[in-house]
């Protein structure tokens, strides 16, 4: 039987915990083992009996922190790290019975590795043996902590006897932490698949999320679909719009209207019922906002209809959390239509920027996966620019529009050209166009 994780994103990993089952929740101080297994008893602590058993060198400073940390209605009893190392068989004992007692769900013991760290080798590894009968006779999901390395997981007795290893890490990048959490081992998966062996987890002020891999199943596009930009000549020239799920890129340098070209976008999606997410960096809600009502295109009334959503970064933020964001932000209001505003501003943001195309490719299949259709827009010097592809995305994108201001005649003018839109007739032409109050407005040809 799988009981929830009490851990947010891991369920989507796991499935949950078996019940009855005993996990190692390992890694070298500080990454956040202990907060892990608290926030596991809390999170359940109204639907089952909980039992907290820290080690510990003080109970005062204990008994501090677990007040914070912990739900009410965990029974927590301390032990003196000292009788834990120094008479460790009494310690079981004692263990033994504040869990018979309490008939406790859900044991943590935190941590694991001081009980008999004073024995040989073989007399560790029975009294281990011990504690894994003891457990299996509970019934109970039991969590155990243990500062091991990396690699003393792979030799460590007690890794042996678990049924899941979960090893928390963490690398320190001077302007960044970035943790990562490892599954060595384990019992049970989400859906019957293997899990990938490394996920990001973050810890803030809510607690710790874990951020699984986005769903990217390729889903099948009726091209017959279209979804209209907004801009009526453009869908004219694509046989109808854009081809529902597909991914768009509309590139150019400052000032052709590559803001305003996905403005027009969502305003087209919204003005018709159809729920829609604006991904920002550069801007804030409040300035596209303005921004958009300048063409006549109130947004905000779409916020408070609850058919608009922002999500607006400028704080640091890994690149995988960054998904779930877009992801909560999506699934929240079913969302059909996404505008992604400034692939490259992200790299001011992201912690890891060079997983940039990873994190594209991952964004857009999980994109086709949910049914979305997206305008993406990328500065660049020029249409062609090789910073398009540093992340990628002309060989990922369905569809590419480039936006160029050129010289002709003693003036500026702005032009528009379809370079791809796959399994569409498209035009091949360069076009003019101006920006109208109304939005941008392709120009007829002289000819």
């Amino acid at each position: 039987m799988l009981r929830p994780t009490g851990i947010a994103g891991l369920d989507e990993i796991l499935g949950g915990f078996p019940k009855p089952s005993t996990i190692l929740v390992a890694g070298t101080a500080g990454v956040g083992k202990t907060m892990f297994v608290l926030e596991s008893l809390s999170s359940v602590a109204e639907q089952e009996l909980t039992l907290y058993i820290p080690i510990t060198t003080s109970g005062c400073s204990f008994k501090q922190s677990a007040s914070l940390l912990l739900h009410e209605s965990v029974t927590v009893h301390p032990i003196e790290r000292l009788s834990a190392e120094r008479d460790p068989l009494s310690v079981l004992i004692d263990i033994g019975n504040v869990v018979a007692t309490s008939q406790a769900d859900r044991v943590a013991i935190d941590p694991i590795t001081p009980l008999g760290s004073a024995f040989s080798e073989q007399e560790r590894h029975r009294f281990i043996g011990t504690i894994d009968s003891m457990t299996r006779e509970w019934g109970a999901i039991t969590l155990f902590t243990g500062e091991l390395t990396g690699n003393e997981i792979h030799t460590s007795i007690i890794s042996h006897f678990v049924d899941e290893i979960l090893y928390l890490s963490y690398e320190d990048h001077k302007r960044y932490i970035s943790r990562n959490l490892r599954i060595f081992k384990t019992i049970s998966t989400a859906n019957n698949r293997i899990p990938s062996k490394i996920h990001t987890f973050n810890i803030s002020k809510d607690g710790i999320r874990v951020f699984p891999n986005l769903e990217n199943k390729i889903t099948y596009t009726d091209l017959s679909t279209r979804i209209p930009t907004g801009i009526s000549r453009l869908d004219a020239m694509t046989e109808g719009g854009i081809p529902e799920t597909y991914s768009t890129l509309v590139a150019g340098s400052s000032g052709t209207g590559k803001t305003i070209f996905g403005l027009g976008f969502i305003h087209e999606r919204l003005k018709n019922d159809k729920p829609a997410v604006i991904v920002s960096f550069n801007e804030s809600p409040d300035q596209l906002i303005a921004e958009a009502l300048r063409f006549g295109w109130d947004l905000r009334r779409y916020v408070m209809d609850g058919i608009l959503k922002f999500v607006y970064t400028t704080d640091q933020i890994h690149p995988d959390e960054h998904l779930w964001h877009i992801r909560d932000a999506v699934e929240s209001i079913s969302a059909r239509s996404v505008l992604f505003d400034g692939i490259s501003d992200m790299e001011t943001v992201f912690y890891d920027s060079a997983r940039a195309k990873t994190y594209i490719h991952s964004l857009i299949g999980y994109f086709k996966h949910a049914r979305v259709t997206s305008v993406f827009t990328n500065g660049t010097e020029h249409a062609a620019s090789s910073r398009i592809t540093d992340v990628g995305a002309s060989f990922l994108m369905d569809g590419i529009v480039s936006l160029n201001n050129i010289r002709k005649a003693g003036e500026m003018k702005k032009t528009l050209r379809i370079l791809k839109m796959r399994g569409t007739d498209h035009s091949r032409a360069i076009h003019e166009y101006t920006i109208t109050d109304h939005g941008i407005e392709i120009l007829r040809d002289e000819n």
